[in-house]
């Protein structure tokens, strides 16, 4: 139990915080993703509107989903099904790199190098390679990017290796509003840290 409580705090924290502004150059749209960490391979769909101003992330651990949003600048995951949700800690969130506007200063910040292209889910990539602060520690990643969205990322931290590939990328479809809100009389509780103590 532990351990997945770690993996899906782990697959929060690589959503990055939420961004107020505009990061991708497609409105809206819909990416299903394929993620190996732990040992474990998770399967995410990330939803975004208003070019990743509005972001949510649906997880399946073992059959069962959880939803990541962000609500007043704080990371939230929901049980839709059992209509419970849980405040996740944010001093471990990763930073958000925007890939649609690397400025000099963005460029240096992030130690961002460009590597070529290549293609993912069908659609020509950018491929960079990124140090960012994940958990209070930088972290080397390269990334596939495609219209500011990252289709493909792989790292390395104390946890293991992580990779997230896009198996589809559906641009500017309608993503219900529903998906980015907090479900009404679902009470929000705060994360009990000794969840990570102890042995796996």
């Amino acid at each position: 139990m532990k351990r997945l409580v770690i993996i899906a705090i782990l697959a929060a924290f690589c959503m990055g915080a939420q961004a107020q502004e505009k990061l991708y150059t497609v409105k809206s749209g819909v990416v299903t993703m394929e993620m190996n960490m732990m040992g474990q391979n998770i399967v995410q769909k990330i939803y975004f509107d208003d070019y990743g101003v509005k972001k949510a992330t649906v997880s399946n651990f073992n059959g069962q989903d959880s939803r990541q949003i962000v609500v007043d600048g704080e990371t939230i995951m929901i049980n839709d099904a059992e209509k419970t949700a849980m405040k996740m800690p944010m001093m471990g969130m990763q930073e958000t790199v925007n890939f649609s506007n690397l400025d000099e200063k963005t460029m240096k910040k992030y130690k961002v190098q460009e590597l070529g292209k290549e293609t993912v889910a069908g659609k020509e990539c950018t491929k960079y390679q990124v140090t960012v602060m994940m958990m209070g520690q930088p972290q080397k990643q390269t990334v596939w990017v495609y219209k500011g969205v990252t289709l493909k990322s792989s790292s390395k931290s104390d946890f293991g290796d992580m990779t997230q590939t896009a198996t589809k990328f559906e641009e500017n479809v309608e993503v219900p509003a529903s998906m980015f809100v907090l479900p009404a009389g679902v009470k929000v509780e705060e994360m009990n840290m000794g969840m990570m103590g102890g042995g796996w």
